[in-house]
């Protein structure tokens, strides 16, 4: 299944005019052969990002960064006797 990212959000900051808080990107995948599909959306923080760069500067790393946030997301522990608690 091939990943994309379909959307991305910037957050601006209410206190300084033009900054980029924070980026949600949002990525779609599906697989014709299955019907399966992911739609997720990932958060990345300005204080993720290299010393210096910015969302407008360093786009493809924030992507890179959503990337490896996701990945870790999905690795989720395959014991089904496991229960998520609200």
């Amino acid at each position: 299944m091939q990943i994309n990212v379909s959307n991305i959000v910037f957050d601006f900051s209410t206190t300084t005019p033009g900054q980029v808080d924070a980026a949600n990107f949002t990525f779609y995948g599906s697989d014709p052969s299955t019907g399966e599909f992911l739609n997720n959306t990932v958060r990345v923080d300005k204080a993720e990002l290299p010393e210096g760069a910015t969302f407008f500067t360093s786009l493809d790393k924030a992507q890179t960064i959503a990337r490896q946030k996701l990945l870790k997301y999905l690795a989720l522990p395959t014991d089904t006797t496991t229960t998520n608690q609200a």
